[in-house]
């Protein structure tokens, strides 16, 4: 037996020494194999990208302290990384460097050692061998990719080769990245952690920076749509959540005396009201909701996900005409609504459609139904719940989850059909982006029949233990402040033209304890964000999205900083970069070539986060979605460091002899010279027999200014004469009409337009 043991000893060392003396890669491999594949369940996408043999640059981002091993071991070829320089002196790893043949870089050196360093990778190319560089330079402190450096260039002007994108997806969340302000520690979310790693198609050595950046989004995005058949949807992860940690806050009824509801009680509620919806809809494809963003209005949205029964919140901002014709596109045979609701905005839903009443509920519900439920949540364990219990394992990805219908801010309102995967994967997206933490309190304002009313301000703090507090009309911005500073919320979305009436009515005090403000729906002057941080003492971040895309797309986090080292997250007057998991593209409008960096084209986003479609549409989805990606109809251009610009809508545009004229940009000319962050004008067109359209000018009053004045400033502004309206065509209104969501109603603003001219003749 002893000798048995000694000679097993000495094979282990020969086999040791043989790895060591021959295959030193190996060695390394055998090292990290077994901790990695703990740690990890890693899945790996477009292996077959790599060539077998000759020269290849790896051009990766960078998540954590762990990547270049990951990148290691998910494929046979030996790595000649460019490593930060200090790393090839630790102890321990210094041996390992030693043998993976890294080749250090310290930019704290000096140039003629950066220079050294890329010439050393130049060789490696021209022996044959793969070289990979982490082009960011750094790991990413917000979860976002950082501007690339042009490192990589250099190699390959020195030694041409092609370039593999590799993107490390999904490992941000991980213990070895910097997600929640820390590395290592952490407690890991799960384990093994899921991730991919993913080998793009080769690019030519040609290839610049922001190209191959992109082209990491891209592989980003499709890993989020591979990972959509294995993440739960969002009502199934607030079980789950639910169930982990049922005395955990919830969310606030501030109209109920400020009632605390447990994740427990929300879920029980929404059980049971799910149960006695059922006899009345159980034949109903789909269930309409006229509620506001309430607790109700909350519950009522994820009863019906637990029955597997797309919601349908209408808006109940809009005309009759318009919400009707909803609810017959929708085929709705049933909405719940609330009478206090129903008593305050009035719900016309015309014949054939029967109102259910969530106050007559209470009467019929026996007291120990609320404790049978209650106690359900508390003893079984999630698993339990959600398969056998509730039954919803049966759910599918692709299985519609709700129809939100665009706001008709420029035409007619369309059904956006949304899936349970296209929810989830854009709730996956902006927990990533904007990291919200159990601690939080989210002041939901947004109806929900908003895009982001519904999957931002209801479903994405339910994925992670946060809690909620809702407020009716977003309108109030003196209430919901003073409710903001009485429960000292932490996150907050919200829209310029609200933060306005915020700067008007607000006490300095009322928004002290935001960690987060997102601003969408429309442009934010970085004026207006300014004004607001300096009152209140937060900076407003303005992000972007539309209901097509369930809704986030591109956002702006806060910037990091710390020992002298700056990450840029926020850039004002840009729309931020996309989110994780998603990509985006400007494009030539009519051929769809893409534009480069500072060009004004068409913007694209693709990703598991693009709609199904249009409800009863399919020739308009068409017109949209062209190979996975949806065209926006938003004019906008990328910067260097791959920050998006939003500069107009296309809808926006006019005609005018022949010549395409922005609306926005004689908007921001005109607010600049008045020298105000408020909305004080909009720009719209009506028909014009000569020249094709005319440029009117709809303006709130100017408060002094003369309006000759203003015009004759205009003109020297630089803009071409064809962009200039003429005097007569500054028309003042009392004020700018606002949809419910607080974005200026477009289609609206046109109708007052052809209005006045028509009075006019």
């Amino acid at each position: 037996m002893g000798i048995a043991i000694v000679v097993l000893a000495i094979s282990a060392v020969a086999l040791i020494t043989w790895l060591l003396l021959r295959h030193p890669d190996w060695f390394v491999r055998l090292v990290f194999w077994v901790p990695a594949h703990l740690l990890y369940r890693i899945q790996i996408v477009g292996r077959e990208n790599i060539p077998a043999t000759g020269p290849v640059l790896f051009v990766c981002n960078h998540v954590s302290f762990i990547d270049a091993f990951l990148v290691f071991l998910s494929q046979k070829r030996l790595v000649r990384f460019l490593v930060w320089a200090p790393y090839t002196r630790v102890p321990g790893l210094h041996l390992l460097m030693k043998l993976a043949r890294a080749i250090p870089i310290d930019g704290t050196a000096g140039p003629r050692a950066v220079i050294q360093s890329l010439r050393a990778a130049s060789e490696a190319l021209r022996n044959g061998e793969v070289v990979c560089i982490f082009a960011e330079g750094a790991i990413t402190r917000t979860g976002f990719l950082l501007p690339f450096n042009r490192g990589f260039e250099q190699i390959l002007k020195r030694s041409p080769a092609p370039i593999i994108p590799v993107c490390l997806d999904h490992v941000w969340g991980s213990i070895f990245s910097y997600q929640s302000g820390k590395f290592l520690w952490k407690w890991p979310q799960k384990l093994p952690y899921p991730v991919s790693i993913a080998f793009g198609p080769p690019m030519p050595a040609s290839a610049t920076a922001l190209e191959v950046r992109q082209a990491i989004q891209k592989l980003s995005a499709d890993c989020a749509i591979l990972r959509s058949n294995t993440r739960l949807p969002v009502h199934r992860q607030f079980v789950r959540m639910a169930a982990r940690h049922p005395f955990r806050r919830c969310m606030i009824d501030p109209y109920n005396n400020g009632r605390v509801y447990k994740y427990a009680e929300a879920l029980a509620g929404a059980r049971i009201i799910s149960q006695m919806l059922r006899p009345h809809v159980a034949n109903d494809e789909m269930v309409g909701i006229w509620l506001p963003p309430s607790p109700g209005g909350a519950l009522a949205n994820i009863a019906l996900s637990l029955m597997g029964k797309p919601a349908v919140n209408l808006n109940y901002t809009s005309s009759t005409e318009l919400v009707q014709s909803g609810i017959r596109q929708c085929g709705l045979r049933h909405i719940v609504t609330s009478r206090v609701f129903v008593h305050k905005v009035k719900l016309d839903a015309g014949p054939d459609v029967e109102p259910i009443y969530l106050e007559d509920f209470r009467k019929e519900l026996p007291a120990w139904r609320r404790y049978w439920e209650f106690l359900l949540v508390v003893a079984l364990p999630a698993l339990v719940l959600d398969r056998w219990i509730y039954r919803l394992s049966n759910q599918k990805p692709d299985d519609l989850a709700t129809v939100i219908f665009s706001s008709g801010s420029t035409g007619d309102p369309k059904g956006v059909m949304l899936t349970h995967r296209n929810l989830s994967a854009n709730s996956e997206s902006m927990i990533q982006a904007i990291d919200p933490r159990p601690s939080d309190l989210l002041l939901g304002i947004l109806p929900l029949f908003h895009g982001f009313g519904y999957n931002v301000t209801l479903w994405v703090p339910l994925q992670v233990g946060a809690s909620l507090i809702y407020y009716p009309d977003p309108r109030q911005v003196k209430e919901i402040g003073e409710l903001c500073r009485q429960y000292r919320c932490t996150l907050y979305v919200t829209t310029p033209t609200l933060l306005r009436f915020c700067l008007k009515r607000c006490d300095p005090n009322d928004f002290r304890s935001l960690r987060i403000l997102i601003v969408g729906a429309e442009k934010l002057p970085p004026s207006l964000a300014r004004e607001f941080q300096e009152k209140f003492g937060v900076l407003p971040l303005e992000g972007y999205g539309c209901t097509e895309l369930s809704p986030a797309a591109a956002f702006n986090v806060y910037d990091w900083e710390q020992g002298g080292v700056r990450q840029i997250g926020n850039k004002p007057g840009t729309i931020g970069q996309p989110i994780p998991g998603v990509a985006a593209r400007v494009v030539d409008p009519e051929t769809f070539t893409p534009r480069p960096p500072n060009q004004d084209g068409m913007l694209l986003i693709y990703g598991a986060n693009v709609m199904k479609g249009y409800l009863g549409r399919p020739d308009a989805t068409r017109e949209v979605i062209l190979d996975g990606w949806y065209v926006t109809g938003d004019i906008a251009h990328f910067d260097e460091d791959g920050f998006i610009t939003i500069t107009d809508r296309l809808a926006r545009f006019s005609k005018i002899a022949g010549e395409m004229v922005p609306h926005q940009k004689i908007e921001d000319e005109i607010h600049k010279i008045l020298e105000t962050a408020d909305r004080i004008c909009v720009v719209t067109a009506v028909p014009d027999e000569r020249r094709g359209e005319r440029l009117l000018v709809l303006h709130t009053p100017f408060n002094g200014v003369n309006k000759h004045h203003l015009w004759e400033q205009l003109g020297k502004r630089g803009l071409p004469n064809l962009w200039i309206p003429s005097e007569r065509d500054f028309l003042e209104i009392p004020e700018i009409p606002v949809l419910g969501t607080g974005k200026v109603d477009l289609k609206r603003v046109k109708e007052i337009a052809k209005e006045k001219v028509a009075g006019d003749r």
